[in-house]
Protein backbone atom coordinates (compact mmCIF):
# COMPACT_ATOMS: atom_id res chain seq x y z
CA UNK A 1 0.00 0.00 0.00
CA UNK A 2 2.90 2.37 0.62
CA UNK A 3 4.01 2.25 -2.99
CA UNK A 4 0.43 2.68 -4.22
CA UNK A 5 -0.09 5.67 -1.94
CA UNK A 6 3.15 7.23 -3.12
CA UNK A 7 2.16 6.67 -6.73
CA UNK A 8 -1.45 7.82 -6.58
CA UNK A 9 -1.76 9.86 -3.39
CA UNK A 10 -4.12 9.62 -0.47
CA UNK A 11 -7.65 8.80 -1.60
CA UNK A 12 -9.45 8.38 1.72
CA UNK A 13 -11.59 11.47 1.10
CA UNK A 14 -12.67 10.06 -2.27
CA UNK A 15 -13.44 6.64 -0.77
CA UNK A 16 -15.46 7.99 2.15
CA UNK A 17 -17.39 10.41 -0.08
CA UNK A 18 -19.00 7.58 -2.07
CA UNK A 19 -22.64 7.35 -0.99
CA UNK A 20 -23.83 4.22 -2.79
CA UNK A 21 -23.45 0.63 -1.60
CA UNK A 22 -20.02 -0.67 -2.55
CA UNK A 23 -18.56 -4.15 -2.81
CA UNK A 24 -14.85 -4.52 -2.03
CA UNK A 25 -13.53 -7.87 -3.25
CA UNK A 26 -10.12 -8.87 -1.90
CA UNK A 27 -8.01 -11.92 -2.63
CA UNK A 28 -6.80 -13.55 0.56
CA UNK A 29 -3.36 -14.04 -1.02
CA UNK A 30 -3.08 -10.42 -2.19
CA UNK A 31 0.22 -8.69 -1.54
CA UNK A 32 -1.31 -5.37 -2.67
CA UNK A 33 -4.27 -4.97 -0.32
CA UNK A 34 -3.73 -6.09 3.26
CA UNK A 35 -6.68 -7.58 5.15
CA UNK A 36 -6.46 -4.93 7.88
CA UNK A 37 -6.49 -2.13 5.33
CA UNK A 38 -9.51 -3.62 3.53
CA UNK A 39 -11.40 -3.92 6.84
CA UNK A 40 -10.50 -0.30 7.62
CA UNK A 41 -11.82 0.77 4.21
CA UNK A 42 -15.17 -0.88 4.92
CA UNK A 43 -15.35 0.47 8.47
CA UNK A 44 -14.80 4.03 7.24
CA UNK A 45 -17.84 3.75 4.99
CA UNK A 46 -20.22 3.30 7.93
CA UNK A 47 -22.21 0.34 6.64
CA UNK A 48 -22.26 1.36 2.98
CA UNK A 49 -19.47 -1.00 1.94
CA UNK A 50 -19.09 -4.74 2.18
CA UNK A 51 -15.87 -6.75 2.10
CA UNK A 52 -15.79 -10.19 0.52
CA UNK A 53 -12.55 -12.13 0.58
CA UNK A 54 -11.98 -14.95 -1.87
CA UNK A 55 -9.16 -17.50 -2.07
CA UNK A 56 -7.16 -15.69 -4.75
CA UNK A 57 -4.29 -13.33 -5.34
CA UNK A 58 -4.67 -9.64 -6.08
CA UNK A 59 -6.29 -10.23 -9.49
CA UNK A 60 -9.33 -11.98 -8.05
CA UNK A 61 -11.36 -12.09 -11.27
CA UNK A 62 -8.51 -13.97 -12.93
CA UNK A 63 -7.66 -16.36 -10.09
CA UNK A 64 -11.23 -17.22 -9.05
CA UNK A 65 -13.49 -16.17 -11.94
CA UNK A 66 -16.54 -18.23 -10.99
CA UNK A 67 -16.52 -17.14 -7.36
CA UNK A 68 -15.88 -13.53 -8.36
CA UNK A 69 -18.77 -13.55 -10.84
CA UNK A 70 -21.12 -15.15 -8.32
CA UNK A 71 -20.13 -12.61 -5.64
CA UNK A 72 -20.64 -9.61 -7.90
CA UNK A 73 -23.89 -10.99 -9.34
CA UNK A 74 -25.31 -11.57 -5.85
CA UNK A 75 -24.31 -8.07 -4.74
CA UNK A 76 -25.89 -6.44 -7.80
CA UNK A 77 -29.06 -8.50 -7.37
CA UNK A 78 -29.73 -7.20 -3.86
CA UNK A 79 -32.52 -4.67 -3.48
CA UNK A 80 -31.62 -1.08 -2.73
Amino acid sequence: MTSQKALNGDHWADWTAVSCPTLLVRGTRSDELAADHARNMVARRGGLARLVELAAGHVVHHDAPEQFAATVTAFLSEPG
